[in-house]
């Protein structure tokens, strides 16, 4: 018989809540989505909770319209975080190897990585992933795993990402509060870099642009592993709320229009002046939009606004020069209308626009870049769960030096030998 595993992810961004619920098969290393709701973020303004009442409700109602797709009840969740208050600091451990022969077993790991995480924190902030980069033993740089390897000093140069400690506390009290376990936190762009980067993406150096309603989560990859995280609050809502002000349409409104004008332009049939109700938007006042006043006029100047600001980001990074792969550009602001083409002009970078890889089940809503992050949150626990990746903190899965454990055995006996 066949084994499978269920995995419930909360995806909480700053346009809408997401719940899918996955179940991995483990013959065909696959995931089939068998869940999937996505609800209005009403309560929270930029990824952070700022009424408790409306938040609990926008995630109950994700969660139970989630519930009656499976057949089933959802008491526990893997949930995405994303806001403004997240950061990152890259830091240094050094401890000397413990075991008299030298040899380096899972305590050293341990060691060296509390030893990252003894820096002085900004005020409010608790650390929510330690990603060990890579190792360097008695100065041999570049060592992946140095379980089993011999010497005498064990350092780590490890990503540490911050997240405000009343942010988070005001989240977890929310779920509990809703009856759901909070199995895990992840920062969005790390799963959302599980989804969208390819492995040699990742280790020649590349930008993963993650543009949401309200934020955008940039997280830079050198050497398969992230050198810098951080979330900028400005996304595509500023989109659509140019328009609603340049066209004189609701926010509602205004959202259609931004969403369905990418399709619009690629259909060269259509002239300048377009009908409403190509846009299922009935007005007495006005019967037609002008496609040259809303794309030229209105999105592309706050795109280029947009795309400035983020490579203002990447330059602040100090890694502009180190990512030949480029940009990754997903989320639902990489749907926008000419998106792409903007970004060539004002990003001096290969571009690549990033699609959730395909998986099976009730999938035809999902598709898209939209729920990239919700995807990758997925893929990112199923690979914690089966100890292949990072686990809740970023550490890697270490592996069991079994001769250190023999060794071990043998000086415990040996006294009690005849």
């Amino acid at each position: 018989m066949q084994h499978s595993k269920i995995i419930n992810v909360i995806d909480i961004g700053t346009s809408k809540v997401t719940t899918l619920v996955g179940q991995y098969l483990d013959a065909d290393d696959k995931f089939n989505i068998i869940a999937v709701s996505s609800i209005p973020s009403l309560g929270f303004r930029k990824g952070q909770i700022i009424n408790l009442e409306q938040a609990s409700q926008t995630i109950t109602q994700s969660i139970e319209s989630a519930e009656r797709m499976a057949g089933f009840q959802i008491n526990s969740a893997n949930i995405s975080i994303s806001a403004p208050h997240i950061e990152s600091i890259n830091s240094h451990g050094v401890v000397a190897i413990s075991n008299p022969n030298g040899e380096i077993d899972i305590n050293d790991i341990t060691r060296v990585t509390e030893a990252a995480k003894a820096i002085s924190l900004p005020s409010g902030k608790e650390i929510i992933h330690i990603i060990q980069r890579k190792f360097t033993v008695d100065g041999q740089e570049g060592v992946i795993d140095p379980i089993g390897m011999n010497g005498i000093r064990l350092e780590v140069e490890a990503h540490l990402i911050l997240a405000s400690s009343p942010a988070l506390k005001n989240l977890k009290k929310c779920l509990e509060d809703i009856g759901i376990k909070v199995e895990s936190l992840t920062y969005a762009g790390l799963s959302t870099a599980t989804a969208a980067l390819t492995d040699t993406e990742k280790e020649l150096g590349v930008a993963l642009v993650d543009i949401g309603g309200s934020i955008t989560n940039i997280t830079i990859f050198i050497e398969g592993s992230p050198v810098f995280s951080s979330v900028i609050p400005i996304g595509a809502n500023n989109v659509t709320n140019d328009l609603a002000i340049g066209l004189r349409f609701s926010i509602e409104d205004a959202e259609k229009i931004k969403l369905k004008l990418a399709k619009l332009f690629e259909n060269k049939k259509f002239e300048d002046e377009v009908e409403l109700s190509h846009f299922d938007i009935h007005s007495e006042d006005k019967k037609k939009i002008s496609l040259q006043t809303a794309i030229n006029g209105i999105i592309k100047p706050r795109l280029e606004e947009i795309f400035c600001l983020i490579y203002s980001q990447i330059e602040t990074s100090g890694f502009h020069q180190s990512i030949p792969a480029g940009i990754v550009l997903t989320g639902g602001g990489a749907m926008t209308v000419n998106a792409k083409e903007i970004c060539n002009r004002t990003i001096p970078l290969p571009l690549r626009i990033a699609n959730p890889p395909k998986v099976g089940g009730i999938v035809d809503d999902i598709m898209n870049p939209a729920y990239t992050s919700t995807i990758g949150l997925l893929l990112y626990n199923k690979n914690v769960k089966k100890g292949s990746g990072s686990n809740t903190k970023g550490i890697k899965a270490p592996k069991i030096s079994m001769s250190g454990f023999f060794d071990k055995i043998k000086k415990i006996l040996e006294p009690l030998l005849p």
